[in-house]
């Protein structure tokens, strides 16, 4: 385990006076080899019924379940003449646990939800070797389910410290990110305020002159808010924290109402359309889904050259469900980076190679806003140098209401 030595456990020492009396438990590994993949879709199913995947169930992915499943196998079948370890302490246990909460983690799945899974493992695997042999003696089903039982009690121990790890880093990136993207926009903001108050000190001072520099530094203090929230939209997703306070609201409202913050210059070149009919209506957060429809119009902006415009749209794909979309016709992805862009800190090189600022957090704070509104959100391009859309698809409500 992560930067200490194994713990022996009660189960632990169990196992080694079980195990110790001889038991043969490769035959219940072999017959747990054969029923693999029922295991694994049992273990699926049983996971998509959670209460945690119910409104996202593929999220329910085994990822390193299979790696876990195939440690405890080869656990069981263990020479019994051989060295006694406590499963616990098997490299391949303690890889896959470490990998899957690391995956699950990413995916913003809570820490009591992961240890879930792990629990339904340890149940599915339990039940398997349970129904599937039947010639062997109590002692050898007692050795056999002390095993499951450690490797699996092990395996959630394991994979929450390695939560704790990578939250505690998680923290330090989020910190460093803090202050290093912050400061730009603050040292505009002084620099500017610095200069109207030096100019407003003459004898005659340039009133135009004044107020333009006084206008960068409102811009500038809309980016920082702008970087202060993307940073605290990240860190509610990455821990699982994103909770929506919904109400009834407008799709083109929160559109218009996001369009309003970009600068005017930047706002000539966006292009908005929507279709004609009732309202698009939905139970959202209008806070949350602003920055989402800031966010992607501010990207598009910056990777497409002036004065090349960006296309809004705003449309009804069904009854149940609107569609946003903004297109851009800028520097474009390649396959590659399109599987990256909803990364935690996900760029590509070519944006870090031209100096175009960003801090790679903004699609992936947008893809758990959206997640946790029911919606889903893509991203396509037809390859580099040839644009890309980001498409966001959100429940509506059924009756349309007056917002």
């Amino acid at each position: 385990m992560s930067g200490s030595e194994p713990v022996t456990t009660e189960i632990d020492r169990r196992v080694e006076e079980v195990v110790s009396d001889e038991a043969d438990l490769r035959p219940m590994a072999a017959r747990l080899t054969m029923c693999r993949d029922e295991v694994l879709a049992a273990w699926l199913a049983a996971a998509r019924a959670q209460p945690f995947h119910e409104s996202k169930p593929d999220a329910a992915v085994a990822d390193h379940i299979p790696a876990v499943l195939d440690s405890v196998t080869r656990v069981l079948g263990r020479d019994p003449h051989g060295e006694i370890r406590p499963p616990m302490e098997d490299p391949g246990v303690i890889e896959a646990a470490t990998g899957h909460a690391r995956v699950r983690f990413e995916q913003g799945v809570a820490s009591v939800a992961i240890v879930t899974e792990f629990r339904l493992l340890r149940h599915e695997i339990s039940r398997a070797v349970r129904d599937a042999v039947d010639d062997v003696s109590p002692r050898d089903i007692l050795a056999a389910q002390a095993i499951i039982d450690d490797a699996l009690d092990g395996a959630a121990t394991i994979a929450l410290t390695a939560l704790s790890d990578q939250i505690e880093n998680l923290r330090e990136e989020f910190l460093a990110m803090t202050l290093h993207d912050v400061r730009q926009p603050i040292t505009l903001i002084t620099g500017s305020l610095e200069l109207a108050r030096r100019w407003l000190a003459g004898s005659d001072p340039d009133l135009a002159r004044v107020a333009e520099v006084i206008e960068d530094a409102v811009t500038a203090v809309h980016e920082a808010d702008t970087v202060l929230d993307t940073l605290a939209d990240a860190s509610r997703v990455a821990t699982g924290a994103m909770e929506p306070e919904v109400e009834p609201a407008s799709l083109e409202a929160i559109v218009g109402e996001a369009l309003a913050l970009v600068d005017s210059q930047a706002r000539s070149r966006v292009r908005v359309q929507t279709d004609a009919g009732p309202r698009l209506v939905g139970l959202w957060d209008p806070n949350l889904l602003r920055r989402v429809v800031s966010n992607l119009v501010s990207n598009a902006l910056k990777y497409s050259p002036d004065p090349v415009p960006v296309e809004v749209s705003v449309a009804r794909a069904s009854v149940r469900v609107a569609v946003l979309s903004v297109r851009d016709q800028g520097m474009g992805l390649s396959g590659e980076e399109l599987g990256v862009m909803f990364r935690r800190f996900g760029r590509t090189e070519r944006a870090r190679a031209q100096g175009i600022r960003g801090l790679g957090l903004g699609l992936y704070a947008c893809r758990g806003i959206v997640e946790a509104h029911g919606g889903t959100i893509a991203i396509e391009s037809g390859g580099p140098g040839l644009g890309t859309v980001v498409i966001v698809h959100l429940p509506l409500l059924v009756e349309d209401l007056e917002v």
